[in-house]
């Protein structure tokens, strides 16, 4: 079947499948008459699977094509639903769901660069015989198995359900969801094929799986959000000259993208983000210029606030619940769940997803916006959805069967008894967003429904299976059943404080308490690269607090050479970005440590100020270490560090200036939310994000910052 193998023009042949593809799809499944001119004009749904999957396998090695083909083939998948006649060539025992080949395809065409970047890795890492290594390297017969295992592409039906079943059991027990922005010509192909009387921008296509449970694979139509004049007035002109000169301007790190068109406020917000922090030096000795910089802070940040809000409502609607975990203790949702079902049945003509009722059970706010999904899942057959910014008429209704008053009336009832028998959750279990490169500048961490949900974002697929085959490895050099994910020990800790010796304020902070609990580190100096590189290797956890990603003191070269790597809290100015020129991969510090092995690294995606993000800094840790404290009373040493954080205040001052310089803040806000503390020994990460963030003065132009690249990691003591 790999007849590709050395075939010099694989990605040519590649193209011209695809682009032919792309041209049919438009005729056989518009509603709109076809004119026979040729023999192509005969050409069905049927015909042209196998060609894309043909060029699915032609085109591996070249990552935008790749894409392309795996977007296509995603979109064909839930296109033939509106078309009963549209018979695609799948496997004759029918085990896999549209969902399952949609939700496949999708995944593939989420990070094709950085993917090809990590299967390289593996094969270019030192071998087991390396002695320098102070663990045993990961790099066995398992890892390469996994390589090859996600690169596996097969033009033939039957190979690839085989695969795509393996792959779906391999996946993790905990939500993954993908998210991409659809534009150019997938926009003009959807308009023609579903007849839209109004045009859109884009189209976001959103997948949901696990494990465990069938696949959530959507398209929801996506308009721009219209940003309002008064913005550009309050923010902009409000700051006179003298405080708007800055030694620089502000660069875009991802160029332009879709996201620009349908979210243009963003960039504005970020670019007087910059400006405002850059200035704020300025404002020290005078008091009526101090006044004005915090009142724009503030106004950036709820600014930033409505633009996430109207992203919310605009392009997700009801459907915003596919973002949530579930409810870990989900009894009452389970029985709902399976008296929902079973009268949706009754009235409906066509197969429910139970896995898709069952999040919007567990997600939805009220039982309006449960109405509002089972009304579109009526109309739209689960597939597709839509956000406040489409009404009915914009989208037309797919489903062949017709609803009468009285079934819409009793499927109301139906809905609003389920609806009552409802707990509100408590806890809820994490959730990995896999993000495609045009959407991944957004912080959809902090979207209001997400707020309190413990999320991790990964590049791909490929790197949440690396992460965990990593982990596994670990413990099974240890000789000890692994935990189902990685897990990290914050007593064994390094940490690098104000390197470049202008942030005094941050190292009076902080440096006294790290001594006190004699964890290893620097502080006020840099240390060499090689001192660097074996604190990664050797520790569990590294801390970075001072400018930027600190990429200037060991580079991203240097880290992505490591076999295993620490977990990383990097406190700097856009610590967290991730660079994107034209077709090429996206570069940043995030991503180097993840293929160094670190299971987890909380960044900052644009520029910070100094006290709130220590703000931040100092929440994250007190959750961290009262945790591992609950977890192992008997350690006087986790005692004594939480009572320190605890006592430990950060002095209230008129100003709050960028990391990149050093300044002023505001007393911290105290976590008062115990529902999370817990003496099991297993939160993560992130379980404690949501708290820290609101002890930032500005919960969403400085605590929004932060967000946590990799996968659920445990913390406890080791």
């Amino acid at each position: 079947m790999d007849q590709s193998a050395g075939d010099l023009l694989s990605s040519e042949r590649a193209e011209i499948l695809y682009s032919m593809s792309l041209f049919l799809l438009k005729g056989f499944l518009s509603d709109q008459s076809r004119d026979v001119c040729c023999c192509f004009c005969s050409v069905q749904m049927s015909d042209v699977v196998p060609w894309l999957l043909k060029a699915f396998v032609l085109s591996r090695e070249n990552p935008s094509l790749f894409q392309e083909v795996c977007r296509l083939l995603a979109c064909i998948f839930l296109l033939a639903t509106i078309d009963s006649t549209a018979q695609l060539p799948l496997f004759s025992s029918g085990s896999l769901s549209l969902n399952h080949w949609a939700a496949y395809f999708h995944q593939n065409s989420v990070g094709t660069y950085l993917n090809c970047q990590y299967f390289a890795s593996l094969k270019s890492l030192p071998r087991k015989n390396d002695s320098k290594a102070p663990l045993e390297d990961f790099t066995n017969e398992s890892d390469e198995g996994l390589s090859k295992f996600l690169r596996f592409s097969s033009a033939d039906i039957g190979h690839l359900e085989i695969h795509i079943k393996e792959f779906f059991h391999r996946l993790p027990d905990v939500p993954i969801v993908c998210i991409s922005m659809l534009e150019g010509d997938f926009v003009n192909v959807l308009g023609e094929i579903l007849l839209l009387p109004s045009y859109f921008p884009a189209w976001m296509l959103l997948s949901r799986f696990d494990s465990t449970n069938k696949p959530i694979t959507m398209l929801l139509p996506v308009d721009a959000i219209l940003e309002e004049t008064q913005h550009e007035d309050s923010s902009t002109k409000e700051l006179d000259n003298p405080m708007r000169t800055a030694d620089k301007n502000w660069q875009c790190p991802w160029g332009y993208t879709i996201v620009d068109y349908v979210a243009p406020t963003f960039r504005k917000i970020l670019e007087e983000n910059f400006i405002s922090l850059s200035s704020a030096i300025l404002t020290l000795n005078d008091g009526q210029a101090n006044v004005r910089w915090w009142s724009h802070r503030m106004k950036l940040n709820n600014h930033l606030d409505k633009m996430l809000k109207d992203m919310e409502e605009s392009w997700l609607g009801p459907w915003k619940c596919l973002l949530l975990g579930y409810h870990l203790t989900d009894q009452h949702i389970e029985a709902a769940l399976t008296n929902l079902i079973a009268g949706l049945g009754l009235e409906l003509k066509f197969e429910l997803n139970p896995v898709l009722i069952k999040v919007i059970l567990g997600g939805a706010t009220s039982g309006d916006e449960v109405q509002d999904c089972v009304s579109q899942l009526m109309s739209y057959q689960g597939y597709f959805g839509r956000g406040r910014c489409c009404g009915k008429d914009r989208l037309r209704a797919f489903s062949s069967c017709c609803i009468e008053s009285e079934t819409l009336k009793t499927i109301e009832c139906l809905i609003k008894s389920t609806v009552n028998e409802l707990t509100e959750p408590t806890d809820r279990c994490p959730v990995i967003f896999v993000l495609d490169t045009n959407v991944q500048m957004l912080p959809w961490e902090n979207l209001p429904v997400v707020r309190n949900q413990e999320i991790y974002r990964m590049p791909s697929i490929g790197s949440v299976f690396l992460a965990l085959t990593r982990s596994n490895n670990y413990w099974k050099d240890a000789r000890v059943i692994a935990p189902p994910f990685p897990v990290i020990d914050p007593l064994n800790t390094f940490y690098l404080l104000n390197p470049s010796g202008d942030l005094s304020s941050t190292q009076e902070e902080f440096d006294q308490l790290f001594k006190n609990y004699k964890w290893k580190g620097k502080a006020g100096y840099a240390p060499t690269a090689e001192e660097l590189v074996l604190a990664l290797r050797n520790h569990d956890l590294f801390l970075y607090f001072g400018h930027g990603s600190g990429t200037q003191y060991v580079s991203r070269k240097e880290i992505e050479k490591l076999d295993n790597c620490a977990a990383a809290l990097l406190m700097g100015c856009s610590s967290g970005t991730l660079h994107c020129k034209g077709g090429y991969a996206p570069q940043g510090a995030p991503l180097s440590y993840l293929s160094a092995g670190s299971p987890a690294v909380i960044a900052n995606l644009w520029d910070v100020s100094d006290k709130d993000i220590d703000r931040f800094s100092k929440a994250l840790l007190d959750s961290w270490l009262q945790e591992n404290f609950m977890a192992s009373k008997s350690c006087s040493k986790c005692c004594q560090l939480t009572q320190e954080f605890e006592s430990m205040a950060i002095a209230v001052e008129d100003n709050d200036r960028p990391r990149r310089r050093g300044t002023r803040g505001k007393k911290s806000e105290q976590m008062n939310d115990s529902s999370n503390r817990c003496t099991c020994g297993n939160r993560r990460v992130t379980s404690y994000l949501s708290e820290a963030r609101r002890a930032c003065r500005l919960p969403l132009m400085i605590g929004g910052s932060p967000v946590c690249y990799g996968v659920p990691t445990i913390i406890r003591k080791k």
